[in-house]
């Protein structure tokens, strides 16, 4: 079975392919063919981002033609390959298709870094990067609805979405094909999987239950399950499985406790939430 992979930018899909290469995948990266395309252009990516957007609004899309037609001939014909690309789940139907999820901040520090990116995507500061990741962003998300009627946020188009915030390369490779073990062996139609200390409880968080959260911003709150969450402490798990209620309301605590909450269960957390979370924009759908 073919794997396509995609997520959020920065949230380290390229490397986990290579991982999976080591399983007898072979890799195809619509990225890369993008970056290169801009790289030719004497562009950076995201001000190839944006000529596209310009060049399709006047009914140029032959830059993602060229990609689209590639992928879907490709997903058609063969087998054991792994697209790391935007939209190769929806020109591979057949496939297992995963997101991959990770905090913005944490995203910005990664690319920022990346001497990979340095020759497209050069930036000053972190920050800089991460209000360019946004854009890019929001870019990408204007782009696929105009041209395929698609949102490319919605986490109801992927069987696995899987956070990457906390959880290394190697680990997320393993997470991945194990679950699609499970997928293919019929145990499951979707799953979403976040790593524990990237989640906040709440005021009104209920210790019993299963593992239910909401997001702000792609920060992690607890409607129910705060035992669940503890258990997946006690057990060093990378990865919890959750579920998404798309309608609770989370409110903040003190930071205190939080940092009480994270003491007892052992852990630290990478950021604590603050009330500017909520008025920054969210890309993530669930409903």
């Amino acid at each position: 079975m073919n794997i396509t992979i995609t997520g959020n930018l920065g949230s380290g899909k390229s490397s986990i392919a290579k991982i999976i290469k080591e399983k007898g995948y072979e890799i195809i990266s619509t990225g890369n063919i993008f970056r290169q395309l801009a790289m030719e252009k004497g562009l950076s990516v995201e001000e190839f981002n944006q000529q596209v957007n310009e060049a399709t609004k006047r009914g140029d899309r032959s830059v993602d033609q060229m990609i689209d037609d590639t992928t879907t001939r490709i997903g058609k014909e063969r087998d054991m390959i792994l697209f790391d690309s935007r939209l190769a789940w929806n020109f591979v139907p057949d496939s297992f298709k995963v997101f991959v999820i990770t905090d913005i901040d944490e995203a910005s520090r990664r690319v920022f870094n990346d001497s990979v990116r340095a020759n497209s995507e050069s930036y000053d500061s972190q920050e800089t990067c991460k209000k360019a990741l946004i854009n890019r962003q929001e870019l990408e998300s204007v782009r696929f609805k105009d041209i395929y009627q698609i949102d490319y946020y919605h986490m109801s188009n992927y069987n696995l979405v899987i956070e990457s915030t906390s959880a290394a390369p190697a680990e997320l490779a393993e997470e991945i094909l194990k679950r699609l073990e499970e997928y293919q062996a019929g145990s499951f139609e979707k799953l979403m999987e976040i790593n524990p200390s990237s989640v906040y409880i709440c005021p009104d968080s209920q210790a019993e239950g299963e593992l239910v959260v909401n997001e702000v911003n792609g920060t992690w709150f607890v409607k129910s399950g705060v035992k669940r969450l503890e258990e997946a402490f006690a057990n060093d798990e990378k990865f919890v499985a959750v579920t998404v209620d798309a309608g609770y309301e989370p409110q903040l605590m003190d930071e205190s406790a939080y940092q009480s909450f994270a003491q007892k269960n052992g852990f630290s957390y990478m950021k604590y939430p603050t009330a500017a979370l909520f008025d920054e924009k969210s890309f993530m759908k669930f409903k």
